[in-house]
C-alpha cells in the first residue's frame, strides 16, 4: 500500500530562518493495517528535519489529534491527499459545516471564480484588497467593493461602498441604500458574479466506502445518486480534506460572529446561472448560439450543423494527415460557433415544420409535463436565474427592503442543476463528494465539454438579457483546444478547465496527460505550478506507462509519454482499419435540434485522454509528435489542451494578430481547432474563436470569435479540489471493465503466470469468485475453457477455445517452452471454472525422468495435483495406451448419444432454459404428469389413510433420474510427434495409432461433443499432415531460445487466431519457485514531483531456491476451493 500525504509543522521555526518549506509531501509505503505509530517518527523528521529523540510525536488531521496506536494507516483520515500537522492543528479555526450554515456565498464565475464563503451573520465585505473578508483577485473589482449582511432574520441584503464599476443584483444597480439579495440572486463586481445559495446545505451525497489501502471507493453511478441519499453516505471520504491549508471553502472574517463547529462541507445543490439543465436523460444536445461570426441565439433560418461526438464540422477536419489538405476556404464560415451554453428559437408557431410548438426549450428548470406560464419573458427568467414568476405586486429589489418591513418573498422551487457547473459547485461536489461526481461517460451529450468563462446573451425572441450564460468549449468537436495569454490568467484558467474535466469524469472514463518541458522557465518553477496536478486520480499510470504519474517535466519524461499516446494512436487506427471519409466539400449539411441526437458511427467511443501541453515542448521531433496527436489523436480519443504564454492583446487589436503570436509561443497551437484568447487591459476578457481549415496555407480565425468574461481558479482553490478527489476510486464492482485503454508495451524478458492470472496471491476465496462468475455467464453455459498463455503488449493474452477454438497447436523447436506453455494453460483452465463443470486429461509422448519439481523431464506429470486433471498416461505403456485410446473413443460415442441432434452448446442451453420452466396449473389442479419433480402429482403427499401401502404408485416407479451432467472435456497433449511418427524401439510404438485415431477423432467431432484438443509438436515432419494438426483453429508458433544474456526466457512466441491476426506474447511460467517476499517495513520518502515521471525502481525478484512452486501453489488452493464448492469428482478414462 502507497499513500501520499503532506506534514506541515505549525510549531517550527519561519521559512527564512531554517530555509526549507514548512510543509512536505512524502510517499508512505507500507503493508495494509500499519498503525500510525510505525511511521510517526518518520513524518516528523521529513517535515522538521530531525527525529523525535524518543518522545512522542503529536499529530493533527485538522483539529483531531491522531492517537499513533488507534489510527491505521489507509483508514480515515489517513486516507490519500491527507494533510497532517505535527505538535498542533495546523488551522486554529476549522472550516465550519456546510449544512449549518445558514447562508452560503458562492464565486460562481470571474478571475477569481470558485471560493465557498459561509455567512455566519453581520457584515462582510467583498473586494480586492487582503482586508476584505471575501478578497477576490478581479482588477475590475474595488479595493472594498461591497458589503454583504446577513441580519438576524435570515434576510440578506447588499450595498455598494462606494466602488469604481459599481454593483448589480439582477441586473440592477445597487447604491448605499441596502438592497434585498434573494436566494439564487446574481450579484456582479467587476467581472465576477456570486450567488446567495438556498438555504438547507449542498444537499445530497454519494455512498462512499473505503477500501484499507488509502482510498475511498465511490459507488457506481455516483453522479445519479438518489436525493434520499443525503447523510447514509461515508464521511471517510472527506475526513482527510478537512484539514488542507487551502482556503477554497472558508468563513469570512466577521467580527462577533459565532464560531462553526469542526466539521466537513458536503455535496452541493445545484443552481443555474444562466446555464441550460441537462435531464439526465442522456439523449439531449445542446446548440449554440451564434450572430455571423460570434455567437448569439439560433434561428431557424440559419444553417445548422451537427455537434454530436466525434464530429468537427464546424472546424473543418481535425486530422491533416488522414483527410488530406485543408481547403482554403472552409465551407462552414457563415455557421455559427457552437462555443456557448446554447438555445434554440421555439420556432414559428405557423411554420409548418416546428414541431415544438408550446413546448419550452430544453434547458429550462420547469418539470416535465408543467405547462409553461407567464409567456417567454417569464421562462426566460427561470432560465437565466432558476427563479419564479417575479412579484405580483411588482416591488423592485430595493422596494420594502432596506427597511426589512417588506412581505417575505415564497420560497422559490427548487433549482434544477446546470449543465455547465460553475467553479464552486465543482468544489462542494467534490468535498462532499456530491450526486454530480463523474456523472459523464463516454456516451454523455456533454463529454469533455469544458467552460470557459461567462457572457450576457438575449434572450430567445429578444425578451430580456440572460445574465452570466456559461462560454463553453467541446473537445470532441475541435480536436485540440488552445489558451492563451499572460501567465498568472492563463495558468487560472487552464487549472479551472483541467478541473472541470477531472470532476465530471471518473478516471475509468478519462486520463490526464501533462507534458511541461518549456525551456522558457525553470523546472522547479513549472513543477511547482502543476504540483496540485498530482493528486488527481486521473494521472494514475496504467498498463504499458512506464512512470509513476503520468507527467513530464523534462525532455526523457516527454518522450516517453507521447511515445505511450503514439503506441495508442497506432494500437487504435490498426484494430479500427476503417476508411475515413474524404474531406467534405459541398455545403453545410442541416443542423439537427438539440432534442435530436445523431448517432455518429466514426466517433470515439471512449474512454478518452487529455494532453495537456504546457508551452513549447522543445525538440523537434517533440512538436512533430505533439503536433500529430493534436490532429490524428481524436481518432482515438486524445485531444490535446495547448497552453501559450503571450501577452494579453489590446481590445480593440484584431485576433489574427494575438492568435499568431500565440502559435510563435507555441507552435502547437496551430494544430488547434479552437482557441480561445484572453484579452483586455488585465487578461480578464476571453475570446473564443474557431480555427478554419488552412489548406495549404497555415490555418487562421474566423471573424473576430465570442467575447466573454474569463473563468478561472487560485492556486490554492485547485489544490484544495486535488485534494479531495485525491482518494476517490471508481468502485470496480459495477464497471467490470478497463480503467482507460491499454497502451502496448515491448512484451517484458520472462512473465510469471500468477501475475497474469491477477493471482499473484492465490487463495480459495479467490478462486471461488472466479468460478461463481463463470456459473453466471450466459454465454458459457457448457462451462469456461479459457487459456491464458502469458505477458502480451496489452496485457494478458487469452485463448477462448469454447469460443475461439475447439482446438489449440502450441509448434516450436526443442528447448523454446513448449511444456512449460502447456502447463500454464492446464493451471489457467483450472482457475477458470470448477472442476465439475470442466475435465483435463493429459497425455505425455515421451517417459517422463524428471523429479516431479517442474523440470524440463517431468512432462505434464506435475499437473496432476490440479484436481481438474482426471487422467495422466506416458506414451510408455501400450497397455494402458490401447486402454486409453478405447476409453477416449468411448467417451465420444457416450457424449454423441446423448446429446442427439443437438450440439454441446445447444444441450446446455436447453438444460438451462428447461431447469427455469415453471408448470403451468390447470383448472383443477397440476397439469398431469407435473409437480415438484419428474414425478407430477405422485410427488404430493397423499392425505392420511388408514389403507397400508406395500409399494409406489405406477408414477413413481416411472420416475427416472436426471440426466448427469456434461463437463467439457480438454485432452492436453504434449509431443504429439512421438505418437504420430513414434521412435524404432519406443515402448509405446504398438499402441501409438490407436492413440492416434482417437486423438483424430477428437479433432473431427471434438467441437460438438464439447471434447477440446490441446497439443505441442515439433516444426513440420509427418505431424503436419495430421488430422489434430489440420484441424487446430488457433495456432502458436515459439521461437527457438536464444543463447545471451538479454535475450528472453523461452516461451517467446505469436499467437494466430482464427481470424488470421497475429500477437506476440512472452508465455507465463508456472513452475518457477515463489519470490522471495522479505518483510516490508514501512518507509517515508520525500515526494519530487518533478520526478514523478521517471520509471519507478524496482526491484530484482528472486526465487526461492527451496520454496514452492507456483503451480504446487495454485493446484493447493485448488483443491481447498473444490471442496468448500462440494465439487462432484469426474470419473477418470482409465
Amino acid at each position: 500500500m502507497q499513500i501520499r500525504l503532506t506534514v506541515t509543522d505549525p510549531q517550527g521555526p519561519p521559512f527564512e530562518a531554517r530555509g526549507r518549506a514548512a510543509s512536505c509531501d512524502v510517499l508512505v509505503t507500507a503493508p495494509a493495517g500499519t498503525a500510525l505509530a510505525a511511521v510517526a517518527p518518520a513524518l516528523a523528521a521529513a517535515v522538521s528535519g530531525e527525529g523525535a529523540g524518543g518522545a512522542a510525536v503529536a499529530l493533527y488531521a485538522g483539529t483531531e489529534r491522531l492517537d499513533g496506536a488507534r489510527c491505521t494507516l489507509g483508514e480515515p483520515p489517513l486516507t490519500d491527499g491527507a494533510v497532517l500537522a505535527l505538535g498542533a492543528p495546523a488551522d486554529p479555526e476549522p472550516h465550519p459545516e456546510v449544512d449549518d450554515a445558514p447562508a452560503r456565498l458562492d464565486v460562481v464565475a470571474g478571475p477569481d471564480a470558485g471560493g465557498v464563503h459561509l455567512l455566519h451573520g453581520g457584515q462582510i465585505r467583498v473586494g480586492r484588497s487582503a482586508d476584505a473578508d471575501v478578497p477576490l483577485d478581479d482588477p475590475d473589482v474595488s479595493r472594498l467593493h461591497c458589503a454583504v449582511t446577513l441580519g438576524p432574520d435570515g434576510r440578506v441584503t447588499v450595498t455598494d461602498l462606494g466602488s469604481t464599476n459599481g454593483t448589480t443584483v439582477d441586473g440592477t444597480p445597487v447604491k448605499a441604500r441596502p438592497v434585498r439579495l434573494a436566494p439564487g440572486a446574481l450579484l456582479r463586481i467587476g467581472e465576477s458574479a456570486l450567488r446567495l445559495a438556498p438555504p438547507g446545505g449542498p444537499g445530497a451525497r454519494v455512498v462512499t466506502a473505503p477500501d484499507g489501502e488509502g482510498h475511498v471507493r465511490v459507488a457506481p453511478g455516483g453522479g445519479r445518486a438518489a436525493e434520499g441519499a443525503a447523510g447514509s453516505a461515508s464521511t471517510a471520504s472527506t475526513a482527510s480534506t478537512a484539514s488542507t491549508a487551502s482556503t477554497a471553502v472558508s468563513r469570512p472574517r466577521v467580527p462577533n460572529s459565532r464560531s462553526g463547529e469542526p466539521g466537513t462541507p458536503t455535496a452541493p445543490t445545484g443552481h443555474s446561472d444562466g446555464g441550460v439543465s441537462w435531464s439526465g436523460s442522456g439523449t439531449d444536445r445542446h446548440l449554440v448560439p451564434g450572430q455571423g461570426t460570434a455567437p448569439d441565439i439560433e434561428s431557424r433560418a440559419e444553417i445548422r450543423h451537427d455537434t454530436h461526438a466525434g464530429r468537427a464540422d464546424a472546424f473543418g477536419p481535425p486530422y491533416d494527415d488522414v483527410r488530406g489538405p485543408r481547403p482554403a476556404v472552409s465551407p462552414y464560415d457563415d455557421v455559427p460557433l457552437y462555443d456557448n451554453a446554447g438555445y434554440d428559437d421555439p420556432g414559428d408557431p405557423d411554420d409548418p415544420g416546428s414541431g415544438r410548438k408550446g413546448t419550452p426549450l430544453r434547458g429550462t428548470d420547469i418539470p416535465p409535463g408543467v405547462r409553461r406560464r407567464g409567456g417567454l419573458s417569464a421562462w426566460a427568467r427561470r432560465l437565466a436565474g432558476g427563479r419564479g414568476a417575479p412579484d405580483p405586486a411588482g416591488h423592485g429589489p430595493a422596494d420594502g427592503e432596506a427597511s426589512g418591513t417588506g412581505p417575505e418573498p415564497a420560497a422559490a422551487p427548487a433549482p434544477a442543476p446546470e449543465t455547465w457547473p460553475d467553479p464552486a459547485a465543482l468544489l462542494l461536489t467534490a468535498l462532499g463528494p456530491g450526486p454530480r461526481l463523474w456523472e459523464r461517460g463516454p456516451g454523455h451529450p456533454e463529454a469533455l465539454t469544458v467552460r470557459l468563462g461567462t457572457a450576457d446573451r438575449t434572450a430567445p425572441g429578444g425578451s430580456g438579457l440572460l445574465p452570466a450564460v456559461p462560454v463553453t468549449a467541446d473537445l470532441r468537436e475541435a480536436g485540440a483546444l488552445g489558451l492563451a495569454g499572460p501567465r498568472p490568467r492563463l495558468a487560472g484558467l487552464a487549472r479551472a478547465v483541467v478541473a472541470q474535466l477531472a470532476a465530471l469524469h471518473s478516471p475509468d472514463a478519462l486520463e490526464i496527460v501533462l507534458i511541461s518541458t518549456d525551456r522558457a522557465r525553470s523546472e522547479e518553477e513549472r513543477a511547482a505550478e502543476w504540483s496540485w496536478l498530482g493528486w488527481l486520480p486521473h494521472l494514475r499510470p496504467g498498463h504499458g506507462q512506464d512512470c509513476r504519474l503520468l507527467l513530464a517535466f523534462d525532455r526523457d519524461q516527454a518522450a516517453a509519454r507521447t511515445d505511450e499516446l503514439l503506441r495508442r494512436l497506432e494500437d487504435h487506427l490498426a484494430d479500427t482499419a476503417a476508411a475515413v471519409p474524404p474531406f467534405a466539400t459541398g455545403p453545410a449539411p442541416a443542423r439537427r435540434p438539440s432534442w435530436a441526437l445523431s448517432e455518429d458511427p466514426d466517433g470515439f467511443a471512449g474512454p478518452f485522454t487529455v494532453l495537456v501541453v504546457d508551452g513549447d515542448p522543445g525538440a523537434a521531433g517533440l512538436r512533430d509528435t505533439v503536433t500529430r496527436l493534436a490532429t490524428a489523436g481524436p481518432r482515438a480519443g486524445i485531444h490535446v489542451l495547448c497552453l501559450a504564454e503571450i501577452t494579453a492583446g489590446a481590445p480593440s487589436a484584431p485576433a489574427a494578430r494575438t492568435y499568431e503570436a500565440a502559435c510563435a509561443a507555441a507552435p502547437v497551437f496551430r494544430a488547434c481547432g479552437a482557441v480561445a484568447l484572453l484579452d483586455g487591459d488585465v487578461a480578464t476578457a476571453l475570446r473564443l474563436l474557431r480555427i478554419a481549415p488552412g489548406g495549404d496555407g497555415p490555418a487562421g480565425p474566423v471573424g473576430e470569435g465570442t467575447l466573454a468574461a474569463v473563468d478561472a481558479v487560485s492556486p490554492a482553490w485547485a489544490e484544495r479540489f486535488a485534494r479531495a478527489l485525491a482518494p476517490l476510486r471508481p468502485d470496480g464492482g459495477g464497471g467490470g471493465g478497463e480503467r482507460h485503454t491499454r497502451v502496448s508495451a515491448p512484451l517484458p524478458p520472462s512473465s510469471r503466470l500468477l501475475d497474469e492470472l491477477g493471482l499473484a496471491r492465490a487463495t480459495p476465496a479467490s478462486l471461488m469468485a472466479r468460478w461463481a462468475d463463470a456459473a453466471d455467464d450466459t454465454e458459457a453455459l457448457g462451462g469456461r475453457a479459457w487459456a491464458v498463455l502469458g505477458a502480451g503488449p496489452r496485457g494478458p493474452v487469452a485463448v477462448d477455445l469454447a469460443a475461439e477454438g475447439p482446438h489449440l497447436l502450441v509448434e516450436g523447436p526443442p528447448g523454446s517452452g513448449r511444456t512449460e506453455l502447456l502447463r500454464a494453460v492446464v493451471a489457467s483452465l483450472a482457475a477458470a471454472e470448477r472442476p465439475d463443470r470442466l475435465g483435463i486429461v493429459l497425455m505425455d509422448g515421451r517417459d517422463t525422468v524428471g523429479q516431479g519439481t517442474g523440470g524440463a523431464g517431468d512432462g505434464l506429470r506435475v499437473c496432476t495435483d490440479v484436481p481438474h486433471v482426471t487422467t495422466h498416461l506416458t506414451g510408455t505403456d501400450p497397455v494402458r495406451m490401447r486402454e486409453f485410446a478405447q476409453s477416449l473413443s468411448a467417451e465420444l460415442k457416450r457424449r454423441a448419444e446423448l446429446l442427439g441432434r443437438s450440439d454441446f452448446t445447444e444441450w446446455h442451453t436447453h438444460r438451462a432454459v428447461s431447469g427455469r420452466i415453471v408448470p403451468q396449473r390447470g383448472p383443477h389442479g397440476p397439469a398431469p404428469g407435473a409437480g415438484a419433480g419428474a414425478g407430477g402429482a405422485a410427488d404430493i403427499e397423499a392425505p392420511p389413510s388408514s389403507t397400508l401401502r406395500l409399494r409406489p404408485g405406477a408414477a413413481a416407479r416411472q420416475r427416472t433420474e436426471p440426466a448427469p451432467p456434461l463437463p467439457r472435456l480438454v485432452v492436453v497433449v504434449d509431443d504429439l510427434d512421438a505418437l504420430v511418427s513414434p521412435p524404432l524401439g519406443s515402448p509405446g510404438r504398438p499402441a501409438a495409432g490407436s492413440v492416434t485415431r482417437a486423438l483424430e477423432a477428437v479433432a473431427r467431432e471434438g467441437e460438438r461433443l464439447g471434447v477440446h484438443l490441446v497439443a505441442a509438436t515439433g516444426p513440420g515432419g509427418r505431424t503436419a499432415e495430421s488430422e489434430a494438426v489440420r484441424r487446430a483453429t488457433v495456432r502458436i508458433t515459439l521461437e527457438a531460445p536464444g543463447t545471451g544474456a538479454d535475450e528472453p526466457a523461452p516461451g517467446r512466441g505469436r499467437l494466430k487466431g482464427a481470424d488470421g491476426r497475429l500477437t506476440p506474447f512472452q508465455g507465463g511460467r508456472v513452475t518457477g519457485r515463489i519470490p522471495r517476499t522479505a518483510t516490508l517495513r514501512p518507509t517515508v520518502i520525500p515526494l519530487e514531483w518533478r520526478r514523478m515521471g521517471d520509471p519507478p525502481t524496482r526491484r530484482p525478484v528472486r526465487e526461492l531456491g527451496n520454496g514452492p512452486t507456483d503451480l504446487a501453489l495454485l493446484a493447493s488452493a485448488l483443491e481447498r476451493a473444490a471442496r468448500e464448492v462440494a465439487a462432484a469428482e469426474v470419473p477418470s478414462l482409465l
